[in-house]
């Protein structure tokens, strides 16, 4: 049985490394890999996706910078929830697994990417010498590497570790884990903090207010919070256009005025 979910996670985990290359897409792959994690493994879709939902909000202001990755988030990810969805624990159980995993699997790519980096000069040759089947097979051989270094990764990390998982989760004191769970709530809020850091602008600030005011004073859930939001955001876009379109229109009429006089004293 173990066997097989170590087989299973890392199927899913070479499939979501394999889909994460290819644009906003790997947006949502986090959440398809859970769903799929959740129906192989013979467990709920609905609670992997409580879990997802808790371990991407925690990953939520994570971000690249150039070719520095702080936290390998997929990695973290799917073997936090795998682990949580095993074990059958908590979101917070979840959260307190997959960031410390998505920091230490930095480091495989790390090393991948310190041969991806030597492979540049290789390529260089390939493309001066028009060897375009050296340059494919080169190109192929790094994929392969790289599904297999993060298959290989996740196949272990369930088989050797999930009986020392259960054991380290099954120590945990009961007031340690309701802190946990208090910590793991409040992560989405760094995460968002960090986000808001680098897109914040004074005209937020309103959006902002009307946010906290909804959800801390009226209590609104999540999903009518989200609701005002679109609302917010559709009017500001409508208001905008609107102006925009005002300018041009106003713009037009200033250029034709000024073509109305020049054909005047031209005359």
């Amino acid at each position: 049985m173990l066997l097989y979910q170590a087989l299973v996670v890392a199927l899913v985990m070479a499939f979501g490394k394999w889909i994460n290359a290819y644009g906003s897409f790997a947006q949502l792959m986090p959440f398809i890999s859970y769903i799929i994690l959740a129906l192989l493994l013979g467990k709920s879709p609905v609670q992997a996706l409580i879990l997802g939902a808790a371990v991407e909000l925690a990953f939520y202001g994570v971000m690249q910078i150039g070719g520095v990755l702080p936290q390998d988030t997929a990695v973290g990810g799917t073997l936090g929830v795998a682990f949580a969805l095993m074990l059958n624990q908590k979101p917070a159980v979840a959260v307190a697994l997959a960031v410390p995993i998505s920091m230490l699997a930095v480091v495989v790519w790390n090393l991948l990417k310190f041969w991806f980096t030597a492979n540049v000069e290789i390529f260089e040759k390939y493309i001066e010498e028009r060897n375009i089947g050296k340059f494919n097979r080169l190109w192929w051989l790094q994929i392969g590497v790289y599904e297999l270094a993060y298959f290989l990764l996740a196949f272990f990390a369930i088989l050797l570790g999930t009986a020392g998982i259960k054991a380290f989760v099954d120590s945990i004191p009961r007031t340690f884990l309701t802190a946990l769970t208090v910590s793991a709530g409040m992560l989405p809020a760094v995460g968002m903090g960090m986000l808001l850091k680098y897109v914040w602008n004074i005209s937020f600030l309103p959006y902002f207010i009307a946010g906290f005011v909804l959800a801390a004073y009226l209590e609104l859930p999540i999903m009518a919070v989200s609701i005002f939001g679109v609302v917010f955001g559709l009017l500001s876009f409508f208001i905008d256009k609107e102006i925009k379109d005002a300018k041009g229109s106003a713009n037009v009429s200033v250029t034709a005025r000024n073509d109305q006089e020049e054909d005047f004293f031209n005359e």
